[in-house]
């Protein structure tokens, strides 16, 4: 049996990434399909509309593909930083926007830039014109059609001295609300093992001391934590 980094899926197919290969199988589990356009590919995700999914690499590309018929649409580097690129990204609700958090310039400079997902061209790049602020995850919430943005601020020797999540809106971070260094430790490595699909082998390096079933069924999203401590202030 095969051990995936991630292993996602939809109603329809699944997605398990061994990090050279990405396999697509049915719902039954047959092969349907298996792509080598990528090393070190360890994160995936499938658009709300269903009809694509995007592959991101460590190294700074991605891969689009396409579920039927299964093929590769697309295949680009976003970045020359060839390494450390770790952080998640996520789709708007209509699956029409693409926002993925990237590293330029340096390994320690973050951006989120926005794709069209009709030919993922890029329409913009936003929250990159401060080096303080270092962006280290993003989720969508499709209850409030929100996108939270968790990170972290240096101070002026560099080091990490304030954590934060917040809300994006247009291409500005409001609404920050800081948080304990363990809650930002906590939740990025959870965003890392939730876009995996939970798989056994993320969570094994992922040094968790709370159980992979509790993680699976609590709720430790980022407009959860927001309102923890947005309503401390």
């Amino acid at each position: 049996m095969r051990s995936y980094w991630s292993f996602i899926g939809n109603d329809k197919y699944d997605i398990g990434c061994t990090g050279q290969t990405v396999y697509l199988l049915n719902k039954q589990g047959t092969e349907i399909a298996r792509f080598k356009d990528l090393i070190y590919a360890y994160k995936p995700g499938i658009s709300p509309r269903g009809d694509i999914f995007v592959i991101k690499s460590a190294d700074g590309r991605l891969a689009v593909y396409s579920f039927s018929p299964p093929s590769l649409i697309k295949k680009f580097r976003f970045s020359k930083v060839n390494c450390a690129q770790h952080d998640n990204f996520c789709f708007s609700s209509d699956g029409k926007e693409f926002y993925n958090i990237e590293l330029h310039v340096n390994p320690a400079q973050s951006a989120l830039s926005v794709y069209d997902t009709r030919d993922f061209t890029l329409i913009k790049r936003v929250l990159n014109n401060d080096y303080s602020r270092v962006l280290t995850g993003i989720e969508f919430d499709a209850a409030t059609e929100t996108i939270y943005l968790l990170g972290f601020f240096r101070n002026a020797e560099g080091i990490a001295s304030e954590f934060f999540v917040g809300k994006l809106f247009g291409d500005e971070l409001n609404d920050i609300a800081r948080i304990p260094a363990r809650e930002h430790d906590f939740y990025r490595r959870y965003l890392d093992l939730k876009m995996s699909g939970f798989s056994d082998k993320t969570y094994q390096w992922s040094y968790f001391d709370t159980k992979l079933e509790v993680l699976k069924t609590g709720d430790y999203s980022l407009a959860e934590l927001w309102k923890h401590y947005r309503s401390e202030t």
